[in-house]
Formats: C-alpha cells, structure tokens, sequence
C-alpha cells in the first residue's frame, strides 16, 4: 500500500506544481526572470519535475517509517519541517547566483505546498 501512497502523491505534487505556474501573474514572473536551459525539451522538464517529486515521496516516506510516526497530520508537519532544505538552497541563489527573490519565493511556494501536500498523502498510507 506504501508505493500506492507514494505513486498518489507523486502525481498530486506534480499537478499541484503545474496548477501553480500556470496562474498568469506566477508564469510571468518565472518567464521574466529565469533564463531557460537551451536544447531542454518541455518533456524532459516536466520528466524532472515528476522525478523530484517521487524522490521527495520517498524520502519523506523513508523518514515517517524510521521515526515510526503515522498518519496524515505526521506526514504533512514532515513535509513542512523539510520545507527548510529548499528553503536554504533558495537563498543560496538569491545570495549567490543573483537569482531573483521573486522567481526564489514561487519556487519555495511550490515546494512548501508539495512538500506539505505529499506528506499528508503518503501519511495516509503510513
């Protein structure tokens, strides 16, 4: 049942992404201030995109089973809790490669909602 929970909130972390940038106001803002990866097809991104989110999946899965912590509510303070690990790669940026805080705050927003979201699913399951 645990790969089932994990497949669940895999594909709700990538439509939850994909519902956030497409809100007009977010996708101008990423389109104004990224710089696209040459030669990177849109399916080879959205490909990424789904991987990360089974890698987060399992990872926070991992980690509700070895602290031996159960159920929805467990998972989605997990996910929350975790929030603070993309949140210092984002500041990175923001510090060191000039990345602008407005592209860096969607970009958190997507993965505290993510992060959140597949923590009280797969804490279903757990």
């Amino acid at each position: 049942m645990i790969v089932l929970g994990i497949a669940i909130a895999t594909v709700a972390s990538f439509i939850a992404s994909a519902a956030l940038y497409a809100i007009p106001p977010v996708a101008a803002t990423v389109a104004r201030t990224s710089t696209p990866r040459p030669g990177l097809s849109m399916m080879v991104q959205m490909a990424s995109v789904l991987i990360r989110s089974l890698i987060a999946s399992c990872l926070i899965v991992g980690i509700l089973i070895a602290a031996d912590w159960h159920g929805p509510i467990a998972g989605m303070l997990l996910g929350l809790a975790l929030s603070v690990l993309p949140l210092t790669l984002l500041m990175g940026g923001v510090v060191h490669e000039n990345t602008a805080l407005s592209a860096a705050a969607i970009h958190l927003a997507d993965w505290v909602v993510k992060l959140a979201l597949i923590g009280t699913l797969v804490g279903l399951f757990v």
